[in-house]
């Protein structure tokens, strides 16, 4: 987050209009229906705090090229290949433009801290014929099933993750 001398010496943001107001509240119930399992609605909350916190003019836009700096304010740390990828999914066009939902897809994008060595085992436990690579959809019916299931929206989220192959398949050991 910005520092408490950044946000002491930047100019007052322009209050935020009715109208924009009401489609920020429209788009908050879109995103907490569209991730209901994945976000909780205080997680969104939390996450468009930080946004509008780099949304100096309140428009409701950020600089795509921001995303790396955000992610290692709120502490975590990327790579900066995984920066740019999550930055050529949510701006394609390279107009270093996002709104709060690509803000969000973003986040979802950033890898989690689990290492390969701790995943590794536990995808090993499907690989029953020992060859590296899943089938993602049976891999997801399984995720679905057993254990503590995952929800719909985790599996999707799960799914959307993974670098699946033309066979359907995904390497599980990255080689």
């Amino acid at each position: 987050m910005p520092s408490k001398n950044d946000k002491e010496h930047a100019p007052k943001k322009p209050p935020k209009t009715d109208r924009q107001k009401k489609a920020e509240a429209e788009m908050m119930k879109t995103l907490a229906t569209q991730y209901n399992g994945v976000l909780s609605t205080s997680d969104l909350n939390a996450m468009k705090e930080v946004f509008d916190t780099y949304d100096k003019q309140n428009t409701g836009i950020l600089k795509v090229s921001l995303i790396g700096k955000i992610f290692r304010n709120l502490g975590f740390n990327p790579l900066e290949s995984d920066i740019q990828r999550i930055m050529s999914q949510i701006d394609p066009n390279d107009k270093d433009q996002m709104k709060f939902p690509d803000y969000v897809t973003a986040f979802l994008s950033i890898p989690s801290s689990v290492t390969d060595r701790e995943i590794v085992p536990a995808f090993q436990v499907f690989d029953t014929e020992n060859r590296g690579v899943l089938e993602a959809d049976e891999m997801l019916k399984q995720l679905l099933n057993i254990g503590e299931p995952l929800t719909e929206a985790e599996a999707k989220a799960f799914k959307d993750n993974l670098k699946i192959d033309e066979q359907g398949l995904f390497n599980y050991t990255g080689r």
